[in-house]
């Protein structure tokens, strides 16, 4: 009977109509990080650029990123997640659109500003609106909400793969992927608005200057920089390491990158079940030495194999859990500013992602194929440690 009752609560409904839509958002996120790696060589030879110019789409997006999460922050202190979500998925449509068509590298990199400002703007909507539906349950509602992440991510390679597979070019699929956001769009603009908002603090100590007084944030924030970094650098250039180092072909070396995906959407959902019995600090470290152990045996072992694909996936299983992990921190330490909290930690993130694709951008192309992991290593080494001092700020 009671089932029966809530299955007709309007108020439910409204709630989980937005929810999918969130995350539906969230899922083409995923799936635009996993296919833009694989597809900079074939972008690099179109446009006519070297291969670490056109990796400059990566910082540019996660330069729009860095720009709209400081904003979307502030607006959603005004704003519901949902209206938040219907802006961003305009910009997104935009920005897919202009990859499509942009004929040389300003287009392009406006193009990627653009997708990042809607990610940032998706960022903030989809998680500030899980956790006021999911308080009791915090860490596993956000790791199950970026197992969507993860699955796009995954995704987003093997489109690759059929593309190159049926001699598909990249503008036709992100062609495609502007249509798919405007879908999503119109849905959110037409569907029942659902306010899930917790009214604002009302102190002194509330506001966005007042939070990054906060050393808990610089923790967080600092974490995510490193995480993000790392993330989105393999993500971006794991492609061309398997093709110079690991001597794959590009169909191969594009499965290689889904299997990283993969192995971060096992890590989410290993997350959702663990995040909530085990104290988050140590779960974090844990995670990632686990990838920083994984990634030493990619760089040393990139022909091995068997070993070799284990390693990828198992450097982005102990990623999984990570960004969920923060959010979950701040959310339980800033519960009636989550929008403003998230804002501020996930343009830390941002910061890595503008740092460590470019740096590893360099490194492969003036250094070695080696060397743009190595990158990533170092990156992944520094936050298991830091990881730890989140330990003195457990509630």
């Amino acid at each position: 009977m009671r089932a029966a009752t809530l299955n007709h609560d309007p108020t439910l409904s409204r709630e989980g109509t937005i929810t999918r839509l969130a995350y539906s958002c969230l899922l083409i996120v995923g799936i635009n990080s996993g296919w833009l790696g694989p597809f900079l060589p074939q972008i690099s030879h179109t446009a006519h650029l070297p291969i670490e110019r056109a990796g400059l789409i990566v910082s540019a997006s996660a330069a729009g990123y860095f720009i709209s999460v400081l904003i979307a922050g502030e607006i959603h202190q005004q704003l519901s997640a949902q209206k938040i979500l219907v802006g961003a998925m305009v910009l997104f449509t935009a920005g897919l659109a202009g990859l499509a068509a942009a004929p040389g590298l300003a287009g392009l990199l406006c193009a990627g500003f653009v997708i990042g400002l809607s990610n940032g703007g998706i960022d903030i909507g989809a998680n500030a609106l899980i956790v006021e539906l999911n308080r009791e349950r915090l860490a596993s509602a956000l790791n199950y909400l970026h197992v969507l992440f993860g699955v796009g991510a995954l995704l987003g390679p093997l489109i690759v793969s059929a593309a190159f597979a049926t001699r598909v070019p990249y503008w036709w699929i992100f062609g495609g992927g502007a249509i798919a956001c405007a879908v999503i769009g119109f849905r959110l603009v037409v569907a029942p608005a659902a306010e899930v908002r917790v009214a604002p603090i009302a102190d002194d100590d509330s506001g966005f200057i007042p939070m990054l007084s906060r050393p808990l944030i610089w923790v967080i924030s600092a974490v995510m920089f490193l995480y993000v970094g790392a993330e989105v650098g393999i993500g971006a250039w794991l492609f061309l390491y398997l093709r110079m180092a690991g001597a794959l072909g590009p169909t191969i070396a594009s499965s290689g990158v889904s299997l990283y995906w993969l192995g971060l959407v096992c890590g989410r959902v290993f997350g959702g079940r663990l995040g909530h019995r085990i104290a988050l600090p140590r779960f974090t470290m844990m995670a990632s030495a686990l990838s920083a152990a994984a990634l030493v045996i990619l760089i040393v072992a990139p022909t091995a194999g068997v070993l070799a694909a284990s390693a990828v996936f198992l450097i982005g299983f102990g990623y999984g859990p990570v960004f969920p992990n923060m959010i979950a921190i701040g959310a339980a330490r800033f519960p009636a500013e989550v929008g403003r909290m998230t804002s501020i930690v996930v343009a830390g993130g941002a910061l890595g992602a503008i740092v460590a694709p470019w740096i590893m951008g360099h490194a492969i192309a003036d250094v070695s194929a080696r060397a743009s992991m190595e990158v990533a290593l170092a990156f992944t080494i520094a936050m298991a440690a830091l990881s730890l001092s989140l330990r003195a700020f457990e509630v």
